[in-house]
């Protein structure tokens, strides 16, 4: 009775039309992912507007730093999510929840890691960054109290995780949604009434996470009791902590990988003064717009890719592939054009009178980075589907090519040329990088997968 409860609740990948599945499981998601930008964007636009420019370019230079290190929760989380999707194609609702179970423990320890390791280092990796003296005090702060609730996200992610494994996204919006507006009332409360500062603004999201946390927490064992612990669940499996962490670790450190680039992107950016500092922390806002449907198309894939791979059906995989380059080309050449024609509008959001000089810097950025965002698209669903189908180690090849072209012409750009285009440059140039190897791979896996 369970398990046709279990069938009927989810959205079940493996029968049915690819790019119908996938474009039902991917909306919600798409549609969450938004949300959460709104969200960033305006609680820039409250830091920017209320604070000034020299707190909105301390909360943008703080944010290389805080999602490197959640990029190493993040991946467990992922990982947990494909495991509990590939168990959820063979049916088997009992090492569903072990998995779950041992997924929190393991992030458990590696957030208290993170925690100290951040209270202990947040304003010497600031300064390493080459943060200017003016924002420096308030990022310290911010970035402290983004490491002291970092559990906040880590329950988040972990129960949203276990929802898109079971095949709802539908449920991980709803959650997404009371973070969202909580946060933006929060936001608006402890800097615009309380004049808390960007500390205000730190505690508004840990504070708004861990809500979410509680109410998705609620919702997944009550919808699904198939996922409430029993006694022998809670004990530790070593094999399936070995299966979490074989996967979850290329998640992480690709994840990680990517944020390094940005991080060392922030510092080349900072080289350039605290208006291009401001400039950036909007334009980076705008062009996720962009950026991030590709992404949400491609980690739909995964979960796509890791059902069927679990029900044996190699053939779907290859026709989700096809199914999310499609998708991805028809949204990403929709927001292109989209941020091509109103970026620079967009960036009068942040500031209430910015300078030529910020606009100039959003527009080049939007114009080189978001508009190809195509590149991206594709590059995320060849290392997407190698994750689904257990080669996340193939996928982190292509994510370490990715950081190097990524990190070098940056480096070019700011310390060789001094060019803020060439730097912008590192973003397209990157996503070419980072498709190479995971294409190659997934073709002869994928013909080794439909001759077995």
């Amino acid at each position: 009775m369970q398990r046709r409860m279990c069938v009927k609740k989810n959205l079940d990948m493996t029968e049915g039309k690819p790019i119908s599945l996938l474009w039902a499981f991917t909306f919600p998601t798409l549609m969450g992912n938004l949300l959460n930008q709104v969200y960033s964007i305006t609680d820039s636009i409250v830091v920017g507007r209320y604070l000034g420019q020299t707190a909105l370019a301390a909360v943008g230079s703080t944010m290389p730093v805080i999602l490197l290190l959640a990029a190493l929760m993040i991946g467990i989380n992922v990982g947990v999510g494909i495991i509990i999707s590939r168990y959820f194609g063979q049916k088997n609702e009992e090492l569903m929840r072990r998995a779950f179970v041992n997924s929190l423990y393991l992030g458990l320890f590696l957030s208290a890691g993170m925690m100290v390791m951040g209270l202990t280092f947040s304003g010497t990796i600031l300064r390493w960054m080459g943060t200017p003296e003016g924002p420096l005090q308030e990022a310290t702060a911010y970035l402290e109290i983004s490491f002291i609730s970092m559990i906040c996200p880590l329950m988040y992610y972990l129960f949203s995780s276990a929802f898109r494994g079971l095949g709802d996204s539908q449920t991980a919006l709803y959650c997404l949604i009371v973070s969202v507006l909580s946060n933006i009332g929060l936001d608006v409360l402890f800097v615009a009434v309380f004049r808390w500062g960007v500390a205000g603004s730190a505690w508004a999201t840990a504070l708004a996470q861990a809500l979410s946390a509680v109410v998705a927490a609620v919702l997944l064992f009550r919808k699904y009791p198939m996922m409430r612990m029993r006694r022998q669940d809670l004990r530790l499996h070593g094999k399936l902590l070995r299966q979490i962490t074989v996967l979850a670790i290329p998640i992480a450190v690709q994840s990680a990988f990517n944020n390094l680039g940005n991080l060392v992107a922030q510092s080349a950016v900072n080289l350039f003064g605290e208006a291009t500092m401001a400039a950036y922390t909007a334009a980076s806002r705008i062009g996720t717009l962009a950026l991030m449907p590709v992404e949400t198309i491609g980690s739909s894939l995964s979960v796509y890719a890791s059902q069927n791979h679990g029900a044996g059906k190699p053939q779907r995989i290859r026709q989700g592939v096809r199914a999310s380059l499609q998708l991805s080309l028809v949204v990403s050449t929709v927001l292109g054009v989209f941020l091509l024609l109103c970026g620079r509008q967009m960036a009068g959001l942040f500031l209430t009178e910015p300078s030529a000089e910020i606009l100039t810097v959003v527009q080049r950025f939007l114009l080189i980075t978001a508009v190809p965002g195509i590149l991206a698209g594709v590059m995320q669903v060849y290392q997407q589907v190698l994750r689904g189908v257990d080669k996340a180690n193939q996928a982190l090849m292509g994510g370490v090519m990715q950081l190097i072209t990524k990190i070098a012409v940056v480096a070019v750009g700011a310390w060789g040329m001094r060019n803020l285009d060439v730097v912008w440059l590192g973003w397209p140039a990157s996503f070419v990088a980072g498709t190479v190897i995971p294409y190659f791979c997934f073709q002869k896996i994928a013909r080794e997968m439909e001759t077995e």
